[in-house]
């Protein structure tokens, strides 16, 4: 019988359920993994949590190491594709990595990334290398557009950078770092914006995104002379 409904017709609608289950279980689990941790998780314990049977979470994923991967990894997008671009035309690196800086802590100081980071730490036994990829998948574009916006600008204000690519980890692991209390301490309140200022300003005073020396010299962002003893 013919019809008028196009091949593919019903694709649109499969492509969001599945988006939907994938999401439903991926919430489901986080809230397993965060009660029991990874090792004393199980799949039948996530399929009792989200109402999902357990051939629909193997669907998806095909192990449990695979469902917390793809957890960390949604949440490192998720984080990446909230932090703003810098923004290219401010010609004042100081003042660019202010605003970027309390961004940044922002966006890691609320519940949802401290429960990741939380997830992370109790799993890094059995995957060593967590923590340094769900940098590299959240702060790491950060990381980049800060590098690339000190190579332009450094040097039309007068602000000796010798690496631009180390003096922006650093600057942003110094941010990651004023996160870690909350991490470790449930129940400790979250920075204010006041208090992100605060600290981002310490950041910029007191360390000057210094890094390691390079070649005998600093490699980080100073800015130029303001008289001062």
């Amino acid at each position: 019988m013919l019809t008028n409904t196009p091949p593919g017709g019903n694709e649109p609608q499969q492509d969001l359920r599945s988006t939907l289950t994938r999401r439903q279980i991926l919430d489901g689990a986080r809230q397993v993994f965060l009660r029991n941790g990874f090792v004393g998780t199980s799949i039948e314990q996530i399929t009792t949590q989200t109402g999902v049977s357990k051939a629909t979470i193997y669907r998806y994923f095909e192990s449990k190491d695979a469902l917390f991967g793809a957890l960390i990894t949604g949440e490192a997008e998720r984080i990446a594709g909230t932090l703003p671009s810098i923004d290219p035309e401010d010609p004042d690196p100081v003042s660019a990595l202010r605003h970027f800086g309390i961004a940044i802590l922002e966006t890691l100081n609320n519940p949802t990334t401290i429960i990741t980071l939380r997830l992370i730490i109790g799993a890094l036994s059995r995957f060593p290398q967590l923590g340094e990829e769900f940098w590299r998948h959240s702060l790491g574009p950060t990381v980049k557009e800060i590098a690339a916006y000190l190579d332009v600008h450094a040097k039309v204000c007068n602000v000796r950078i010798d690496d631009s690519r180390a003096a922006a980890e650093e600057f942003a692991r110094r941010c990651l770092a004023h996160v870690t209390e909350r991490v470790l301490v449930p129940g400790l309140s979250f920075l204010t914006e006041v208090e992100c200022t605060a600290v981002v300003e310490d950041i910029l005073r007191n360390h000057a995104i210094r890094v390691g020396a390079r070649q005998g010299g600093s490699a980080g962002l100073t800015p130029p002379d303001d008289g001062l003893a």
